[in-house]
Formats: structure tokens, C-alpha cells, sequence
């Protein structure tokens, strides 16, 4: 695919500058927190991909995460490094990164995750220790030592029996010893002044479970699976001293207080082991914690949902949360940009469209970033507990309800205003069907122009489609063309509706539908098989709608477009066309046989294409290639963007991912009506500027003639959205002089017309 050009996010494999991308913006939740660790004055919190540090005298925090350099995710645990200052950030997937807070650099150490020898499943970072120059690494196949001066890899230690990999739960250092807690081979321990890379230097000292390992008080402690605390002495003698209770996670050290953590606690032990103080978070009514610290008199919990918190030793009571403002998960299934507000819903479903998957059905509320400035929430009590939220749409004709649709517990109508809900499901409205009892999916609702909703209802042998009118009354329509290649196995998307009042919608097992009620409800189906249209896949992922009136379909294997879309209400049946371009040469056929995932159109009709696996691309409105973002070269959490959102008076594009979500500032916008908000930036154009002009706040076909302030004209070009761009050269093909342009602008039927000007300095 040829490359017309691309932002680059500054990043390298290996090391890159803690810095904001200005062009990028992160969107990312602080509340499902993971791991946490101490310095003198900060406190570190680690979610699944960013980390925060919260200064415990200032108050102040500071974020990083992929906009800032920080390129992790499935974050696992926090090990910092006093005598260099480096916090070092291990992964349930064998990624290492070193936050030289220092250097204000961060270092990526991608080899574990990139060894094919290593399982999957056994290469998790379990523990970081700091000892002597060196962060020492407990994996799911043995330890591993990165050397902390230059932030590369030492040696690797397999210690289990014959030097196989083997699970290594935790290590420590103790008397010049590492000891490391080995899955199913007990307690061993080796002198650091041995060859630690021979496993026959690995002495077992106890073959019992060993779950955790520490260091505290001039004392090596230990627990076994049996929940029994232990010393260890240097002579190998182990003496039970206690017990830790139900739910045990880990240890960490603060001066002379020992941390003792569980699923729901954090005790604090002093220095002859006896716990002293415990503070308990429950579990079943708040999440739980996954980490805790103690300082300066307040416990510092990494909770489960509720982000990080500080409670004070002397007032429990007083929990405050520390976390950076965000939204409430970035397990995100949809962004709506609604008037000046950004929406989020959470959850849904996962593979195969089926929402008991990864890990069963999702309870999450809402998130509101009200006028892009504060964050907002709904809780799940607040919207009755609705289970796998899909999407939330508004109807323009009624601005204070909001329409949230779930793939378990059908539709709930939300009043803004007033904080109350209406669920509609098969108990009380008869035109829905579930798959099964208390199983009904409804995956979003679209309104046309008279206010009515449509939406799609996944259950049955069919597809169906139903309506909700501006008083909530509910009507369905059915087609014998609406016939599902798999019953009772299909999922169905949206409709979306083209200017003649036409409902397409995708399904996951049976290609494309449309129907239109205005006319006869007339129905088509547009599949794989010969006289259907010729899809490359009967699994439709997604489709658009552009400002030519071409749809385009994104299929599990490729992408077609309808190529005028009026034709449906004339013809018995459309026919998709595949898009050639040229490369190197070669006649190619666009994403071909790629797995697309979304397709979104803005506001100059270029679409943004998610591809599974390989990002997002931006294509022109002439097929070029203008951006392609991946996790490598962008801010992007994750290489597969579910859903992309435009906000068509800023042109800001937001990626949806269920990693989190990031936005990309970019400049097209959608038409308006009016000619009466046109700018033109960057004006003046300076010295060394070498991007576009943009031109915004069109009416949608608008003439845009640019001339010299002689009248020669220079440039023209038609709107096809909201804004145009202009190159700042002429017809010729070289740059324009410096000089000031004027920029006419006429509607399509002449009624409209503005006059603009640009000064570029060459």
C-alpha cells in the first residue's frame, strides 16, 4: 500500500523521551489499578498499561502512559531502584519497562515477550527485587537479572531440576543468598558468589509450596500455600511464627513495617511480626486490592475499581482517592460525542460477539467527560444494574435521554435530567425476543430524521427490526429476505440510515441487510453467494456510509463498497466492487483479505479503517494512504481499534480499543449548514511549515477558489464534508510565494459565499 505520509509518535524500540505528543490525547481509566510501590516522596500506581505517580507532599500527579512514552500493558508489579532512581514496571506478558524518572527517559526491554521458546502462559513477571546494581526478575520460568546502569539484560537462571523452566513464585535476597520460592520443587536458595547460571548451585532447603518471599527486619520470611508465616535462618532453619489469613497476596516492606496484603486487607506488622493494625476493603461490596504500601501514616491500597487510594492510620473513615480523573474502565465498548460531551459505555461482549466472554457478563455505569474538561459518572446501581453495555445514542428531537443498549439486558432509556431509568425487555414489551429468558441483546439504537430509533434484535431464528417512537412505544418489522445463514448463532449490528430513509445493518454470519418501510418494505440481502453481491465474507464487521453515497462494507476478509446506494430502491439487487490501487508498481486490491474491523468517515471523506492486528489507516478520498498508526508508531494501546468517533466540530478522532482510549487531533469536520464559522489555520503560514492548510467550517459541496492577490487563481477544490486542505502550491506544483491569498467559498446552489484570507511567509 503506498504511503502518502505518516505522524510518527516519538518512540523506538528500546528507549524513548518521557514527553506529551501534541497532536495525541490519552483517555485512559485510573481506577482498575494493579500494582504499587514507594520512594522517598512519590507514590507509584500501576493500572494494566499506565502508571501515575502521586507526590505525597505536593499532591501533585503525574502520568505515564503510551502518550507519554510508556509502552506496557498487563502490567503485574512495581520494584524501585533507590540508588539509580529507575522504576522498574514488569508484565504478565514477559514486557519490562524502566521509567528512569532521573533521565526522564523511559526503556522498553521487549526480549521476553519476543522469545518463541518461552510459553505464553510462563512468561508473567511474578516479583522484582533491587540488589546490588541489579533488578532481579521472578518469572513463570525462572529468574532472570537486568543490569539497572545501562537498562539491559544480565543472565538467566533455570532452576529447576535438570535446568528446565520452571515457575519461580517469588525470590529474595538474605546473607548473600537468593532464595527463590519454585513451583512444585519447594525452597531454594544459591550464594551469589556461585555460578547461579548451573541449576546443580540451587540447594532445595524445604520441598513444601512456597508462595512468597521477603526480606524484613534482618529477618528472610516466607509463606507457605498452607497460609503459615515462616522464618528462615541462614542455617537453613525454618520456624513457624504465625499465620496470615484468608486471601493472601504478597508482602511489602516499608522501613520497620511489614505489609501483610490479601484480597480485601492490608495489616501492618511490626518488627516481631505481630500485625498491629489492619484496615479491610471488602471484596464482594468494593473489588478489593491487589497491592498496598504504608506511609507517612497512611495506608496506599491499588484497589481492584475503585483506583488508588490513601487512608489515613488514625481516621479510616477518610479514604480518599488519588487516582488521576478518567473514565471508569478502559475496557471501553463506545465513544458518542453528544453536543459538547464525550460518552463512554464499558463491557459488552468478546470473542464471537458473546458477552460471557473473556469473563462473563460486565457491570459497569457510564462515564461523561462533560464540555472535554471533567469527567462525570453514572454509576451501574444508578442504570438498575445493567449487565454488558454495548452503546449509548441520543435522540436529537429528545437531548436529555439517553438510549443505552446491552447484550444481555436489552434497552434501558436514561433520563439525565432526573438520574431515573426505563429498562424495556421481553417482560414488558412484546415485540423483543431473547435467546434465551433474561438473555435479550440489543446491540444500538440509530434515529432518523422524524426521531425515531431503530435498532436490531439479536435472538431468534431471524433478524429482526424494531422501533422506538419519541413516546417510547415500540413497533418491529420482519422480511422474508431476512433469513440468517446460522440461527440462533448470529449477532446483529445498528442500522444505519442513508438520506432515502434506507436501514442497513451488518450481521456477523450472514453478510448485509437493508430495508426501507417508505417503500413497500422493500428488503435486500447482499452475502457471498453468486447474485448477492459477492462479499469476500459473510461476517460484516462494519460499514459506512460516505459523502459520495458509497457504502463501504469491511468484511472478515476484505473490504467492498455499493457504489451508489440509490440504486436500492430500483434495482432487486446491488453488487459490491472491491477498490485496485496501485503499489510498486502492481495493481492491488485494497485490504485485501484483512480482517476489518471498523470503518468510520469524516468530515473531508477520507475513512479511517481498523484493520485486527495491524491498527488504524486513513484513506483519502483518492485511496492514498495518509496515516497508518499501530501500537509501534502511535500512542495506540492496543493494534486492534474496535471503534473509531469523530467529533465533527474539532475534528479530534478518538480510537476505541479494549486496552483504552486514545485521540488523534486531527482536521476534518463535518459540513455545516451555514457558511458563518469558517476558519483557516495555521494563518499566518510561518517559515518551515510544511503541512496543510485547512479550511474548515464548510457547507457540504462548497466551491473553494483560492487566488493571488492579483486575482490569478492558484487553487480550487470542492468540499465533500466540512473541510479542505490546500498543499500551499499551485496548479504548477511548486510552493506558492509568500504573499496574502484570498480564499472564496460558494454553496453548491450558489446562495451561500464567504471570503476568507491566508498570509504565507516562505
Amino acid at each position: 500500500m503506498k504511503f502518502y505520509y505518516q505522524i510518527f509518535f516519538f518512540l523506538v524500540s528500546f528507549v524513548s523521551v518521557a514527553q506529551t505528543n501534541q497532536l495525541w490525547k490519552g483517555y485512559y481509566s485510573y481506577q482498575e489499578t494493579k500494582a504499587i510501590e514507594k520512594d522517598d516522596q512519590n507514590i507509584y500506581v500501576a493500572t494494566d498499561n499506565s502508571v501515575f505517580a502521586y507526590n505525597e507532599y505536593s499532591k501533585e500527579t503525574e502520568i505515564f502512559n503510551t502518550v507519554s512514552g510508556l509502552k506496557i500493558n498487563e502490567i503485574s508489579t512495581l520494584a524501585y531502584a533507590k540508588d539509580y532512581k529507575k522504576l522498574v514496571v514488569g508484565s504478565a506478558n514477559g514486557k519490562i519497562a524502566i521509567i528512569d524518572l532521573a533521565a526522564d527517559k523511559i526503556y522498553h526491554l521487549n526480549d521476553i515477550f519476543l522469545k518463541t521458546n518461552i510459553p505464553d502462559n510462563q512468561k508473567k513477571i511474578n516479583k522484582i527485587i533491587i540488589h546490588a546494581g541489579y533488578a532481579y526478575l521472578a518469572t513463570g520460568y525462572g529468574i532472570t537479572a537486568v543490569r539497572l546502569n545501562d537498562n539491559h539484560f544480565g543472565d538467566t537462571y533455570y532452576v529447576a531440576v535438570g535446568g528446565e523452566m520452571i515457575n519461580v513464585k517469588s525470590i529474595a535476597v538474605f546473607n548473600n543468598h537468593i532464595y527463590a520460592a519454585v513451583e512444585n520443587e519447594g525452597l531454594k536458595k544459591a550464594s551469589m558468589n556461585t555460578n547461579l547460571i548451573d541449576y546443580n548451585n540451587w540447594q532445595v532447603i524445604d520441598f513444601d509450596n512456597w508462595i512468597e518471599l521477603t526480606t524484613f527486619s534482618n529477618k528472610l520470611i516466607g509463606v507457605k500455600d498452607d497460609l503459615f508465616l515462616n522464618t528462615i535462618s541462614a542455617s537453613n532453619q525454618i520456624d513457624e511464627v504465625g499465620d496470615v489469613w484468608g486471601g493472601f497476596l504478597k508482602f511489602s516492606v516499608s522501613g520497620d513495617i511489614l505489609i501483610e496484603i490479601t484480597k480485601e486487607a492490608a495489616r501492618l506488622r511490626s518488627t516481631d511480626l505481630s500485625v498491629y493494625n489492619e484496615f479491610i476493603y471488602s471484596f464482594d461490596e468494593k473489588g478489593g486490592i491487589s497491592d498496598a504500601t504504608f506511609s507517612n501514616g497512611n495506608y496506599y491500597l491499588a484497589a481492584n475499581k475503585n483506583g488508588g487510594l490513601k487512608v489515613p492510620l488514625e481516621n479510616k473513615e477518610n479514604i480518599e482517592v488519588v487516582s488521576p480523573s478518567g473514565p471508569l474502565s478502559n475496557n471501553i465498548s463506545s465513544a458518542v460525542v453528544n453536543n459538547k460531551d464525550l460518552w463512554l459505555t464499558f463491557g459488552g461482549y468478546g470473542i464471537d460477539m458473546n458477552p460471557y466472554e473473556p469473563n462473563g457478563l460486565t457491570k459497569y455505569g457510564i462515564s461523561t467527560y462533560k464540555n472535554m474538561l471533567s469527567w462525570e459518572h453514572i454509576s451501574n446501581e444508578q442504570l438498575n444494574g445493567l449487565q454488558s453495555t454495548v452503546n449509548i445514542s441520543f435522540n436529537p428531537q429528545k437531548p436529555n435521554f439517553a438510549y443505552l443498549s446491552t447484550f444481555n439486558d436489552g434497552l434501558g432509556v436514561f433520563n439525565i435530567n432526573e438520574k431515573q431509568i426505563t429498562v424495556y425487555d421481553d417482560t414488558n414489551t412484546d415485540v423483543f425476543i431473547p435467546i434465551i429468558p433474561t438473555d435479550l441483546r440489543i446491540y444500538g439504537v440509530t434515529f432518523d430524521r422524524n426521531g425515531t430509533g431503530w435498532m436490531t434484535n439479536t435472538a431468534g431464528m431471524n433478524p429482526t427490526l424494531i422501533t422506538i417512537d419519541k413516546n417510547n412505544q415500540f413497533n418491529k418489522y420482519t422480511s422474508d429476505i431476512f433469513v440468517s445463514n446460522n440461527p440462533g448463532s448470529d449477532a446483529y449490528f445498528s442500522p444505519i440510515i442513508d438520506k432515502n430513509n434506507t436501514k442497513w445493518f451488518a450481521s456477523r454470519l450472514s453478510g448485509l441487510y437493508a430495508f426501507n418501510e417508505t417503500k413497500s418494505n422493500k428488503a435486500m440481502k447482499i452475502d457471498t453467494g453468486a447474485g448477492t453481491g459477492a462479499l469476500p465474507n459473510i461476517s460484516v464487521r462494519s460499514i459506512a456510509l460516505d459523502y459520495k453515497n458509497e457504502l463501504w462494507i469491511g468484511t472478515a476478509r476484505g473490504l467492498r463498497v455499493v457504489r451508489n446506494i440509490d440504486q436500492f430502491l430500483t434495482t432487486p439487487q446491488l453488487t459490491t466492487t472491491n477498490i485496485i490501487i496501485e503499489e510498486e508498481g502492481k495493481a492491488q486490491e485494497l485490504f485485501f483479505e484483512q480482517d476489518i474491523l471498523n470503518i468510520t468517515v469524516d468530515g473531508s471523506n477520507n475513512k479511517w479503517v481498523s484493520v485486527a492486528e495491524s491498527g488504524v489507516f486513513l484513506i483519502s478520498d483518492k485511496y492514498e494512504t495518509l496515516y497508518n498508526f499501530t501500537t509501534a508508531n502511535s500512542p495506540l494501546p492496543s493494534n486492534d481499534v474496535t471503534a473509531v468517533t469523530i467529533n465533527g466540530s474539532t475534528g479530534e478522532v478518538y480510537f476505541v480499543t479494549r486496552q483504552g482510549m486514545v485521540s488523534f487531533k486531527n482536521f476534518a469536520t463535518t459540513p455545516l449548514t451555514d457558511l458563518d464559522n469558517i476558519k483557516v489555520y495555521p494563518n499566518p503560514v510561518k517559515p518551515g511549515f510544511s503541512g496543510d492548510v485547512k479550511i474548515s467550517g464548510l457547507v457540504s459541496d462548497a466551491t473553494v477558489k483560492i487566488t493571488d492577490i492579483a486575482g490569478n487563481l492558484v487553487h480550487e477544490t470542492k468540499s465533500l464534508g466540512g473541510t479542505v486542505t490546500w498543499n500551499t502550491l499551485s496548479f504548477s506544483g511548486s510552493k506558492v510565494p509568500s504573499g496574502v491569498y484570498m480564499i472564496f467559498i460558494t454553496s453548491q446552489d450558489g446562495e451561500l459565499d464567504a471570503v476568507k484570507k491566508v498570509m504565507i511567509i516562505r
